[in-house]
Order: C-alpha cells, then structure tokens, then sequence
C-alpha cells in the first residue's frame, strides 16, 4: 500500500479519536518522504510533525531550528511559522483540536498547558516510545486495521504527544489502588473459582503465587475475613449451588467438578453450610 494510500485509510479511521473524559478533532494525518516545505502561515489548531529522516529548517518567532532525524516540533495555535530547506525531507504530522464539550475540565487543561507550552522543539528521539507509537499507527492504517483499533491508537498518540512536551504531573501518574497484600488475595481468589475441581491446598496455592502458605492464610484472614480453607469451602458449595439449581447433572457429578474428595463428604459439607441436603436444595429451587 503506498503511503499516500495509508494516510487515507487513517483519515477515514482517526478523524475522530475519542478516549476517557477526551474527544479529539483530527483535522488531517499526514505523511510524506520529500517534503516541498510550506510559506508562513498559522492555524488556529494544534500540528505537531516528526521527522523520520533528511533535514531542514522549522521557522517560528524569529527563528530557525534544525530539523534531522528524531526531531519533533510543535506549531502552537495562532503562532506563524513554517518548513523551509528541505532535503529529502520525511515527515510524520498531525493537525488536532480538542473538542471541549465532550472533554472533561482536566483534560481541557492538559491541552490549554500545550498552547501555551514554550518547548516547541525536541531533537535527538528517535527512541522514544512517542515515535514507537506513531509507527504503530501507521503500520496499523497500512494493513487496514479496524476504526477501533486506530481510533485507540490515535487518542493514545495525542496524549503522548501531550506529555512529551509539556511532561507528566503528579497527579496524572498511575496510582496503585490496593497494596500488594489485598493484590495477591484477589488473583488468589480468581485462581480458586477457576480450578474448583482441583484439590486446592494452602500448600500449593501459596506455591503457586510463590508466598508462604502462613503468609497466605495471614492474608486471607485479614482481608476476607475467614480462614483461607473456609474460604474454598464456601467457594465449592457457593458453585455447587449453581451447578445444582441450573444442570440435571447427578449429585456424584457436581462433588467430583466442584472437588469433594466423596459425595458422602459434599452432602456434610453442604448440610453445614445450607442446612439442608442437596436433594431437597434441588427439589425447593426447581424451575
């Protein structure tokens, strides 16, 4: 597919990239191995380009930055400038505004931080993930990717771009929302409703998530409450009540699938947590 041909595929996919609490205006992608270069003017828009390869010059307040390989620059809106002395020229743009009734009052900000932002120059990232990820869009639009895909793409290009000038605050890092602890009870707690079947020990579950198994049962007490082997008791009759009221399948079978060593070992334990025998649990929940 030519390139040409690819930015076409992107335009249609990513003229409007939509992500949490943000809408994007794409204007236009653009692309091109020999750039002409451009005469001065503005926009009242956003247009940020990389430069894939050869050299030039980007002119803006009475100056002239060199453009190479690994360079990104920033034309803020209302601000006159333009690309002139092109060699062999090979550029990445995109020509974006924000679409502020459908973008929350934080990201608005993050984008009124950009126009406003005096490093409009950034040479010498041909390693940076920004790049990495434009490239990414680019071959995505090449092999004719879904909307969605470029779409997510698209959004996530712009806020690199966001961040890439204007840095990352505190408040926009990622922030752990439960501690280590309460993290391995809850993947603990998956890796026991999907292997009900299996025995299921303290021993090898703690090996599994490479803990001790007194520091497992310590965390399951803690956090859920009850006694990690209490727990997966409760989580083989709170399935087999499911398997009960919703399968014809025989008693024997649901103590096997929801491993109970016997089925005479089931009914105890399902007397004890129910106070009543899985038959007549099945007679009084029959649809």
């Amino acid at each position: 597919m030519s390139l040409a041909t690819t930015i076409r595929t992107l335009q249609r996919g990513a003229s409007c990239c939509v992500g949490r609490d943000l809408s994007v205006r794409v204007h236009y992608w653009g692309a091109d191995r020999k750039h002409p270069g451009t005469p001065i003017h503005k926009h009242s828009f956003f247009e940020i380009c990389y430069v894939v390869d050869g050299t030039g010059l980007y002119y803006e307040n009475n100056e002239d930055f060199p453009l190479e390989k690994g360079t990104f620059f920033l034309s803020r809106p209302h601000h006159l400038h333009r690309i002139h002395k092109g060699n062999n020229l090979f550029l990445f743009w995109v020509a974006f505004e924000i679409e502020k009734e459908n973008t929350s009052e934080k990201q608005q900000l993050l984008f009124e931080k950009l126009a406003i932002e005096d490093k409009i120059y950034i040479p010498n990232s041909e390693d940076n993930a920004t790049v990495l990820l434009w490239k990414s869009l680019i071959q995505h639009a090449e092999q004719t990717s879904s909307a969605d895909i470029l779409n997510t793409l698209g959004v996530s290009l712009i806020l690199s771009l966001q961040s890439l000038f204007c840095g990352i605050e505190d408040d926009q890092r990622p922030k752990p929302s439960y501690d280590k602890g309460r993290k391995i009870v809850e993947e603990a707690q998956r890796f026991i409703k999907d292997n009900l079947d299996q025995p299921l020990s303290l021993n090898d579950v703690a090996c599994f998530f490479h803990v001790s198994p007194r520091h497992l049962s310590r965390l399951f007490s803690e956090t859920v409450g009850i006694p990690y082997t209490y727990y997966v008791r409760h989580e083989r009759i709170r399935e087999a009540t499911k398997k009960i009221r919703s399968t014809s399948r025989s008693i024997q079978s649901i103590a096997d699938e929801c491993g109970f060593t016997s089925v005479h070992y089931f009914c105890r334990v399902f007397l004890q947590e129910t106070s009543i025998t899985p038959a007549e649990y099945r007679r009084r929940n029959q649809v």
